[in-house]
């Protein structure tokens, strides 16, 4: 199977660079391939692959805003949590406010309600 080397720019102003490679049987899985591999985080506007041993650069045809996909992964990174705490803490303050607390003990520890803690040891 033929072999091609995958390039990426950062900015639209950097060079290209070599970014790895990838095995794919034509130019069309190359270039699928080559983006969902490399540049599926966003990690540059442009990619583009060259079959080893040739001269030619062939670019990907994509916008660099779809570079990395369309959907929201943000989840995917520590930085989608920032806040997290903070709304936690203000939706507990509300819930008490309107009286929806749950004021009991939680459940024990441990299989069907047993009461025994299964990281301490069971009584000889």
């Amino acid at each position: 199977m033929p072999v091609w080397d995958v390039f990426g720019k950062r900015t639209a102003t950097d060079d290209w660079t070599l970014a790895g490679g990838i095995k794919a049987p034509d130019l069309e899985m190359a270039l699928v391939l080559a983006r969902e591999t490399h540049f599926r985080h966003k990690e540059g506007v442009a990619y583009a692959v060259r079959l080893r041993g040739e001269e030619k650069l062939h670019e990907g045809p994509y916008d660099p805003n779809v570079i990395g996909g369309v959907t929201d992964r943000s989840y995917r990174r520590q930085e989608a949590y920032t806040g997290v705490g903070a709304k936690h803490k203000r939706i507990s303050k509300l819930m008490a406010e309107r009286g929806l607390v749950i004021e009991r003990s939680r459940p024990p520890i441990g299989r069907a309600g047993s009461g025994q803690n299964p990281r301490e040891p069971a009584d000889a």
